[in-house]
């Protein structure tokens, strides 16, 4: 069973950076400049969607203004559409896509914290200090805080106050 909303993200976030070149290019000049995974992906939906009138005509709105999030949107839609009525086009489009999109990560993050995703990623959370190597002495975080002998601030140094 393919998930429809993850096909529909996946193949969005995929095509979205080329759509400008989608756009302004001629056939012949296409496969020149978008990756082979990417054309095939464009190939496939641009045959899919020329079948039917709505679809035909949200693509060429989206080829048109590719910057429009109205026409992204009605192309999102309408791609899902085509994906969920279909099911043999739906699995032939996903089966294009794990070439096409290399590795996808998705991610929500709610409150501090951080995501990270990816070989060699990684990610401190809120408060957090990353060490990539050896570390000695005194690690200070934080706002206003220092550490104690350091005039580089206007903070009050390290100790009970003094009355004046």
């Amino acid at each position: 069973m393919t998930d429809i909303n993850v096909v529909v993200a996946i193949v969005w976030t995929l095509l979205q950076p080329h759509m400008p070149i989608i756009a302004t290019s001629k056939a012949q000049e296409f496969g020149k400049k978008v990756p082979e995974a990417a054309g095939k992906v464009w190939a496939s939906l641009k045959k899919k969607f020329d079948t039917k009138e709505a679809a035909r005509k949200a693509l060429e709105d989206l080829i048109k203004k590719p910057d429009s999030e109205a026409f992204q949107t009605v192309f999102k839609v309408q791609l899902e559409k085509m994906l969920t009525n279909d099911s043999k086009f739906a699995e032939e489009l996903s089966k294009l896509l794990p070439s096409a999109a290399g590795e996808v990560y998705n991610a929500h993050l709610d409150g501090d914290g951080a995501i990270a995703q990816g070989a060699g990623a990684k990610a401190v959370g809120a408060g957090g200090i990353m060490i990539g190597g050896n570390v000695s002495g005194n690690l200070v975080t934080g706002n206003s805080h220092r550490p104690p002998g350091d005039s580089s601030t206007d903070a009050p140094p390290p100790g009970p106050k003094k009355d004046k």
